[in-house]
């Protein structure tokens, strides 16, 4: 179904007149707010992204015209579990938490629940993919850590196996220069 079909579809059970022009690099949702509404793309292409503890940026993906994002907390009444940017100019659609519902209290409860169980389901798949990829930056800073840790601990040793045979080398090599070398012909 294009995106004409959609609207036509979508304007059987809700009103849409908010569309919008947004301009490239604009943060349309934000992780960590509550959702209001969700956003149908008729142009262009919106990146979503969470961050993780140390304000990186994971990239969850790229959506473009037909897409819709926004609805897991719209729909749910919950908060924003990732942020959403456009990438290039766009359009949206914005469409309020009130209309979605109303559309989904329209249709039968079988649909509602299945919408609201896939809701659930993807918000704790994003937080677990969150907490996977802090888990890894934990685990490369530890192993970067180790291995300074490791290279100044060998660095020491070697600094004072150098003080401790130093002297000695030292001592073998004027003991080589004093000695005169063996003549070849004397030792057969």
């Amino acid at each position: 179904m294009g995106i004409t079909g959609v609207y036509r579809h979508m304007s059987r059970n809700i009103k849409i007149l908010d569309r919008q022009f947004v301009p490239a690099g604009t943060i349309v949702i934000e992780q960590g707010t509550m959702g209001s509404r969700a956003y149908m793309i008729e142009s262009g292409t919106i990146e979503v992204f969470v961050k993780d503890d140390d304000g990186n940026e994971i990239i969850l993906s790229q959506l473009g015209a037909g897409s819709m994002v926004g609805e897991m907390a719209a729909m749910s009444d919950g908060v924003r579990t990732a942020s959403a940017r456009t990438k290039e100019d766009s359009v949206l659609v914005s469409i309020s938490a009130h209309a979605l519902h109303t559309s989904m209290t329209a249709s039968d409860g079988l649909y509602k629940r299945l919408m609201n169980m896939m809701a659930s389901r993807m918000k704790d798949t994003n937080m677990k993919l969150l907490k996977k990829e802090q888990q890894l930056t934990d685990v490369e800073k530890a192993a970067r850590q180790n291995i300074d840790d490791v290279e100044a601990h060998l660095s020491d040793k070697q600094k004072k196996l150098r003080e401790k045979i130093g002297p000695a080398i030292g001592d073998i090599k004027s003991m080589q220069k004093s000695t005169p070398p063996e003549d070849p012909k004397k030792g057969r």
